[in-house]
Order: C-alpha cells, then sequence, then structure tokens
C-alpha cells in the first residue's frame, strides 16, 4: 500500500508502528555487526518492511529537499567506483571476519593499497554502513562488508562492477541513436559496445572469457540461493495433483537444480532438463542416484525445434525471456506452441512488474530492468506485457492464471492454447 503522506510527525509514527511488527516476526533483530544472513519469510514481517523502507525513503527525500534527491542519483557511480577499489583490492577478505578491528597500517601491508587509498574508498563505504571505523584508523567488518566476501555473493558484485558498470554509459548512446528504442537484438547491446565484441554475453562468456563465465554462474546460483523460494514447488499448485508420468521440460534448466527440486516434491513428475551440452553433461554427473529414472538430461537449443511433445506436458521456463528482446522470445515461444496440445502449458517463471510506478515499487525489480536493458537490450515485464508478447508469439497463446505468493515481485505466469 502506498504512503501517501507527506507529514514528518505521521511518517514518524508508520515508521515506529512498522518497527514494532517487523521486530516481532523476524527470526532475529537486524545488526550490523558481521553475522550470517538470514532470509526473512515471514509474510507480516515482509510486508512490514516494505512499509518501513517505503515510510524511511519518503521521510529522507523530505528532509533532504528538492535537490539531493536527483543529485545523489547522478553522483552514485563514484559510490560504484569505491565498492569496486574494495573489490579489488580484497578488502573484505584483508579484514577480520570475527568483527574484531583491523589497523589501517596492518591492511595497508596485506593489501599492498596505500594508506591514503584505502581512507578514500573507507570513507565512502563506511558512509553507506559498508565496513565501519571503531577508532582512528582502525576498520571493522559490518554485516554488510562481511557479505562481500561470501563466494557468490562476492561473484555477483563482481559481475555487477565488472561487467554491468562499465556497460552502463553506453546505453544512452545505444538508445539515442535508434531514438530511444532499445535494439531488438542482444548483439548490439550496451555490453557488447563496452566490451567490443559482436557477440551477445552468453556467447562471449562461453567462448571469449570463460573465467567472466564461471563467475557469474556462481552469481546466478548465490542469487538463486539467496531468495530461498522455488516458485514451481512453492506456488504453483496443480503439479500437486499431476497424474503417473506427467512430465516437465525444464528449459534452459542448467545443472537441474530446479527440475531435483520439483521431483523430489512431486513424485508422479518426470523432468527432462534442456541445454547446452556442457551444461547438461554437468548436470548428469551430479545428479542424485536416487532421481536418475525420473530426471534426465537432453541437449537442446530453445531457438530450435522443441522434440518433447504429447498431452499434458509442462514446459518451464525460469528467468530466460527476461534475457532476450521480444524477437527472440517469440522465436523460442513459436517452438513451444508448436509442440502444444489443448492439456499442454508453459509455465513462465519471471519477474512480474507492477503496472503503477512510483516510491511503492519494487526496488529489485526496477534494478533488474535496467541491468536487462544494459546487457541485453531485454526488459523485466508487467503482467499486460507479458500477455501482448505470448499474443505476439502465437495467436493461441493466453494467460490462464497467475501464480504468485503475497510480497513477492515473481511469479509463475501459466499458459495455454486458445
Amino acid at each position: 500500500m502506498a504512503i501517501k503522506t507527506e507529514d514528518l510527525t505521521e511518517l514518524s509514527s508508520i515508521i515506529s508502528t512498522g518497527v514494532k511488527s517487523y521486530l516481532s516476526h523476524v527470526p532475529t533483530p537486524p545488526t550490523l555487526r558481521p553475522t550470517p544472513p538470514v532470509p526473512v519469510t515471514d509474510e507480516v514481517a515482509i510486508e512490514a518492511r516494505e512499509q518501513l523502507l517505503q515510510a524511511c525513503r519518503k521521510m529522507i527525500s523530505l528532509i533532504e529537499g528538492p535537490m539531493e534527491p536527483a543529485m545523489g542519483m547522478a553522483m552514485a557511480f563514484h559510490e560504484t567506483t569505491a565498492l569496486r577499489l574494495a573489490y579489488d583490492m580484497k578488502l573484505a577478505h584483508n579484514v577480520p571476519l570475527d568483527g574484531s578491528p583491523i589497523a589501517l597500517a596492518e591492511l595497508a601491508t596485506k593489501t599492498g593499497a596505500p594508506e591514503e587509498t584505502i581512507v578514500r574508498v573507507m570513507r565512502a563505504l563506511t558512509f553507506k554502513g559498508v565496513f565501519a571505523e571503531t577508532a582512528p584508523g582502525y576498520f571493522a567488518h559490518t554485516s554488510s562488508s562481511a557479505a562481500m566476501g561470501i563466494p557468490g555473493i562476492e561473484s555477483m558484485i563482481g559481475h555487477c562492477i565488472n561487467e554491468v558498470f562499465p556497460s552502463s554509459p553506453h546505453v544512452s548512446d545505444i538508445l539515442r541513436e535508434n531514438n530511444f528504442e532499445p535494439p531488438q537484438d542482444s548483439r548490439k547491446s550496451a555490453f557488447t559496445r563496452a566490451f567490443n565484441t559482436n557477440k551477445g554475453f552468453f556467447e562471449y562468456i562461453y567462448t571469449d572469457d570463460k573465467p567472466m563465465g564461471t563467475r557469474f554462474g556462481q552469481a546466478m546460483t548465490a542469487v538463486s540461493d539467496a531468495r530461498g523460494h522455488l516458485n514451481l514447488v512453492t506456488v504453483y499448485e496443480p503439479l500437486l495433483s499431476a497424474p503417473k508420468g506427467t512430465t516437465l521440460v525444464d528449459i534452459g534448466g542448467g545443472i537441474g537444480h530446479i527440475a531435483i527440486a520439483a521431483a523430489q516434491k512431486f513424485p508422479n513428475l518426470k523432468c527432462v532438463v534442456q541445454d547446452i551440452g556442457i551444461v547438461v553433461n554437468e548436470g548428469r554427473g551430479e545428479l542424485p542416484e536416487e532421481l536418475k529414472h525420473r530426471v534426465e538430461f537432453q541437449e537442446n537449443d530453445f531457438f530450435k525445434e522443441q522434440p518433447i511433445g504429447g498431452p499434458g506436458v509442462y514446459y518451464y521456463f525460469r528467468n530466460i525471456f527476461h534475457d532476450h528482446p521480444d524477437p527472440a522470445c517469440r522465436e523460442i515461444l513459436s517452438h513451444i506452441a508448436n509442440a502444444m496440445d489443448s492439456s499442454s502449458r508453459i509455465l513462465l517463471d519471471e519477474c512480474i512488474l507492477d503496472e503503477r510506478v512510483g516510491p511503492e515499487g519494487d526496488r529489485v525489480s526496477i534494478v533488474k530492468d535496467y541491468l536487462m536493458l544494459v546487457m541485453f537490450n531485454s526488459k523485466e515485464r508487467t503482467e499486460t506485457q507479458w500477455a501482448a508478447l505470448l499474443k505476439s508469439a502465437d495467436e493461441r497463446l493466453v494467460i490462464e492464471k497467475v501464480w504468485k505468493a503475497k510480497n513477492r515481485s515473481t511469479g509463475i505466469i501459466e499458459v495455454r492454447l486458445a
């Protein structure tokens, strides 16, 4: 629910009430001390958190005044620069993880960086609560800076500051050259211009820069684990009553972690994981022995004909379509539509943007939408945009239902043939 008031006293009251509700429903009170991340899953806590963030953002905007919000956004890239320096100097690895402070001189010796450079970086980061100065010339971890050293989170930060950050300045040029319409070709993106390549991001990381690809894979695994919420097994109810032998095709399913979770949850399900050869070979090697009769791996390119058809097949896509401009999405969908019958279903497990814009929006979804633009000339979509995309791929494709947990920005869009 949007917070309409601009009265600081009313906002203060909303914050006070929200804090009490939040604290009574979270597993542990939040702290800046270095502790392992604890996901908030309670619905009341999630709703209270969103109200608190809205109220705090509005209060900050009111107190800052009219110039600060826009100017702050205009200068925010300096904070990313500081974070990139911290990443390159490996500050998170050289500050003690037990929360004890380290002297500036010792930190300089460990990193090989000059004290003055470290202080300049720390001045920017500690202002945002990333690291803390415990006494003049002594620095310690906060929960945020400690998280930077977690392998998967470190990989995600590395992807953002080494690939997305250098690519972002090229967005305005790419769009301005095309009347501010993103080109419908992912090989003509801000990323491809920044890295001087005519290959799309995925082709580039599989051929030209495999270490970048390895880091990206680690980052995506960390993001998936951090969500701790698999829509396929938690919100999509029809699989609970699926007949024995029902086939679920996990298209672009990587090493199969979603298919494995589905097979474990739904004993009547047979899962086929489709992806490129190098990925499915890895998946086969890691498949639990007890699931080998119900989960199989198949090499397949989703830009080509779908080999699995027949009645009652579920075609599952998780975070595939947001990586591609509309023409590529239409090509993928048309192959699936040709393999379907009236009892088949497409399951799109994707972000569903709010139709409205404003301070009550979901920050993660907003940022992801820009990330898609930078890297692929693609986008996150509203339900209306999803329906239009489906219809443009095949007139028969319609949305049957959207399955979405409360306070979640992602959900499963169930699609059938009309």
